[in-house]
């Protein structure tokens, strides 16, 4: 089992938690665990990473982080749609859905037996669905769907500055000395 990453991981780890400017650590964990054969993406998601900011990251990665689909892959795709067709939903909403990385990113996990990573939520219970999102597509096909911080952790992540046997200073907030101001309050 692997695990495929949702533009939307990437570009939220870009845009909060994990800016490539400040935490380089976590792209090179990306890299690394590809590496592992632990993560990867499917071609549809690397064409929706045209920020100027990503894209170097993105054209740096090797072929294989990229999957492209297979014919198992297909086989998914269209038994995702044959369910699709099946549904009270606008046409509009089916065909958005099928248009996007989304139903492959499904489809690959589906075919390979692999955990999709993702930041969307499951759509609200309603009768006008609007939207068809992934978390309620892996449900109905029995796929693995988990947001970036489940992947970390299950993968063991560690962003960890200075040596790794040192605990970082908020790791124990007993150690912090809080009797003396921060270097922040007095101006540097």
């Amino acid at each position: 089992m692997a695990y495929l990453l949702d533009a939307n991981a990437l570009l939220e780890a870009k845009n909060v938690h994990y800016g490539m400017d400040f935490c380089p650590a976590f792209w090179r964990w990306l890299t690394v665990s590809h590496a592992d054969g632990q993560v990867f993406s499917i071609t549809q998601v690397r064409d929706e990473l045209l920020e100027d900011v990503i894209r170097p990251w993105v054209n740096a990665q090797s072929s294989g982080f990229f999957l492209s689909e297979d014919l198992l892959v297909e086989e998914k795709a269209d038994r995702i749609v044959e369910w699709l067709d099946r549904q009270s939903l606008l046409d509009a909403v089916i065909l958005e859905f099928v248009d996007s990385a989304d139903m492959y990113l499904v489809a690959h996990a589906l075919a390979h037996g692999h955990t999709v990573v993702t930041r969307e939520k499951p759509a609200a219970e309603s009768k006008k669905k609007l939207k068809i999102k992934i978390p309620d597509v892996c449900t109905v096909f029995g796929v693995r769907c988990i947001e970036p911080h489940v992947m970390l952790r299950e993968l063991q992540a560690r962003f960890v500055l200075g040596p790794i046997h040192e605990p970082y200073e908020g790791a124990n907030l007993a150690k912090v000395d809080t009797t003396q101001p921060s270097t922040a309050a007095l101006g540097g």
